[in-house]
């Protein structure tokens, strides 16, 4: 079967809208897949970016910007991280989201962590013309050995969002519970989550829920099989938006050489 040009140009564009995108249909953003851990003390980070055009018809146009930096020590942690994507077909704007999270955590006595953070964020594709969002709570490793981590947390935010061609500005508070986890024992697999729960102060039935999921199987000595899932329920979405999404990812990973 032949695709015609246009048809090709926008399975393009949205392929490469699945590859980038970090579940932008959800308002819960994972923070915790944005940590780096490790046991040193120090700056450590990177900077994910890339641009694309490619012209046929239409002129298609890529562009995300991702740095995440981290500093601690052992009294002290910081967190800094920014997601930005565009992308432009023609006419057509199929994303445009941004997001900027600075998290600050004090170290209270053993594995019990103050956190506080601050983000904002907009997105179209959740009618979002902007959301700010201040919060601060208690984060606790409850256990960490032998390539098994497991955390849980609590904490309680303020949120300010502004849709699209609307006057309406919602304000809210609300408590956010989660609870996250990575299990690498190094020989078998890897499994990694983490699952939100952030009900409304004023009414405990309006809830968000947010899971995200990996798993990967070591298949053979140089083959992974990967598995990821996100989900995602907001009993009271904006308006256009639905209440219930989900994403799921499956892929395999060969290992090339002599070791």
């Amino acid at each position: 079967m032949f695709y015609t040009e246009m048809h090709l140009n926008k399975k393009i564009v949205f392929l490469f809208f699945l590859m980038q995108i970090d579940f932008a249909s959800s308002q819960v953003v994972n923070i915790e897949n944005k940590r780096i851990y490790d046991d040193t003390s120090g700056a450590s980070g990177s900077i994910d970016a890339s641009f694309s055009a490619m012209k046929t018809k239409d002129l298609l146009v890529n562009v995300f910007f991702r740095p995440k930096i981290q500093y601690k020590t052992i009294k002290h942690y910081y967190l800094i991280i920014s997601d930005l994507m565009y992308s432009k077909g023609g006419d057509r704007v199929y994303s445009n989201s941004g997001l900027f999270h600075f998290q600050y955590a004090y170290r209270l006595k053993g594995p019990l962590k103050w956190e506080n953070y601050f983000q904002t964020q907009y997105n179209h594709l959740l009618n979002q013309q902007s959301k700010i969002i201040i919060g601060s709570g208690l984060r606790l490793k409850c256990y960490d050995s032998k390539g098994y981590k497991f955390f849980t947390g609590i904490s309680a935010f303020i949120e300010r969002e502004e849709l699209i061609n609307s006057q309406i500005i919602q304000n809210d508070v609300r408590l956010s519970n989660y609870i996250s986890w990575y299990f690498d024992p190094k020989k078998h697999y890897f499994f990694s989550g983490v699952l939100y729960l952030q009900p409304s102060f004023q009414d405990f039935s309006d809830i968000r829920i947010m899971g995200q999921y990996s798993l990967n199987f070591h298949f053979t000595k140089r083959t992974d099989f990967k598995v990821e899932f996100t989900h995602f329920y907001d009993s009271r979405p904006s308006l256009g938006v639905v209440k219930s999404t989900f994403n799921s990812s499956f892929g395999i990973r060969m290992k090339l050489g002599e070791k």
